[in-house]
């Protein structure tokens, strides 16, 4: 048996030993990041709207620590992913990565991204405090977050305001109901019956396209894609048969443009800008770079138009990461932190996720206010698959063959259920 003496003697290493753990785990989250040597950055420019947001932090950091480089490397958008993950597989990745946020989860899930608590910590920020928490549910394994949100953004409806008056609509459509009556009012033909005017535009080509307008209709309907649990396909329901009836009655009643299977949303968005398409659903970079900035004509905004209500639209977004295999990564957090701070979210392009940033100035005015309001109020992340243009594909492909006549609506909805479910079978069993 101890002694008393022996007892309290163990006691009092103990005490001093979780005390040194402590201090030095304070002392490590209180030092400075140690910026030294090269920090390579790869982005996909010009498509995220970020290149003098990036040049400018490349400009920062090399006053500020001289000696220091800052290599920005451009990736074409559709080679991002696919570069991406077969740099961070190698052990050969970048220092910073800029990933949308549907890649995110993917890369964390196959431990190929570096946790950044203790790293931004040391840069002064609080992640969390910062940030809707929402924003890291797709990169955080309980406390451990492995990015930080760069933009957010969310679907809404834009229309041209002097189309709806002249055909003496005065407010935008709310519902599903009220988006069809108004398609079918703005649809105009000249006096040999061709369509010079359609009332509204989706995108019949594009899985990440169609996903982004499709599944939440779904949702809107009281439906999903699959289960919480990413076990069960959940796709062959009422609900979807509502939102594909729904999404392809613009085409069928021939107020959609009639080459809609071959558009994208880029081609919608062509059409609208050009006044060909009075409606559609768009984010707020490509308006207002496309025709805010040349003065085309009055867009309005609104709330995204569901069954019964504003709809809950899907989260798009970017996330700054650090590769697992990164070889400067305290110049990366130095970066990222730059990037992601308050001034430069105000420098950015497209919605940012600061919140601070988000609720002021211009983010809440008519033409932005909805859309910060989408983000806020009515926005949620989609299913975290992990071959997420595979599932996109399989949503394309059913729209696709209801367009075409080549499948039923029920045959269409059955067979991309069967797909869903493999792909969940196949994440489920690694």
């Amino acid at each position: 048996m101890l002694s008393a003496k022996k007892l309290w003697s163990m006691l009092l290493c103990l005490t001093m030993l979780c005390a040194m753990v402590t201090v030095g785990a304070s002392a490590a989250a209180s030092e400075p990041l140690k910026v030294q040597g090269e920090i390579v950055v790869w982005y996909s420019g010009a498509s995220e709207s970020r290149v003098d947001l990036y040049e400018w932090a490349k400009a920062v950091i090399e006053k500020t620590y001289p000696g220091t480089t800052v290599t920005l490397e451009v990736i074409p958008m559709a080679e991002l992913a696919s570069r991406q993950m077969t740099a961070c597989q190698s052990g050969m990745g970048p220092d910073v990565m800029s990933q949308p946020i549907a890649a995110t989860n993917g890369f964390m899930k196959l431990g190929l991204l570096e946790p950044v608590n203790e790293l931004m910590a040391r840069a002064g920020r609080d992640l969390l405090g910062e940030f809707n928490p929402d924003f890291f549910a797709l990169m955080r394994d309980g406390d451990t977050l492995y990015g930080v949100p760069q933009s957010r953004t969310a679907l809404a409806l834009v229309y041209n305001k002097a189309m709806l008056e002249a055909a003496g609509l005065t407010e935008a459509p709310k519902t599903w109901a009220d988006v069809q009556a108004y398609a079918e009012k703005l649809t105009q033909k000249d006096a040999a019956g061709n369509v010079t005017v359609y009332g509204f535009a989706l995108p019949g080509t594009s899985g990440s396209h169609i996903w982004y307008r499709l599944i939440p209709e779904i949702w809107g309907a009281g439906g999903d894609i699959c289960d919480a649990e990413m076990k069960t396909a959940t796709l062959d329901s009422e609900a979807t048969r509502k939102a594909l009836e729904y999404y392809c009655s613009f085409y069928q009643n021939g107020w959609a443009p009639r080459s809609m299977l071959e558009n994208d949303q880029t081609a919608c968005s062509q059409m609208f800008a050009s006044g060909a398409v009075a409606m559609t659903i768009e984010n707020v970079s490509w308006i207002r770079n496309n025709i805010l900035k040349d003065n085309l004509f009055e867009v309005g905004v609104a709330l995204y138009p569901g069954m019964s209500g504003t709809n809950t639209a899907g989260l798009g977004g970017w996330n700054a990461c650090i590769p697992a295999s990164a070889k400067n990564k305290e110049g990366a957090a130095a970066f990222i932190n730059l990037v992601t701070g308050k001034e430069g979210m105000e420098k950015q392009l497209l919605m940012p996720a600061l919140t601070e940033v988000l609720a002021a100035g211009d983010w809440t005015d008519s033409f932005y206010g909805p859309y910060s309001t989408m983000l806020a109020d009515h926005s949620r992340d989609f299913p975290a698959f992990e071959n997420a243009a595979a599932a996109q594909n399989v949503i394309m492909n059913m729209v696709q063959s209801v367009l075409t006549g080549s499948a039923t609506m029920d045959d269409a909805i059955a067979g991309a259920n069967a797909e869903i479910q493999a792909l969940l079978d196949e994440q489920n069993a690694e």
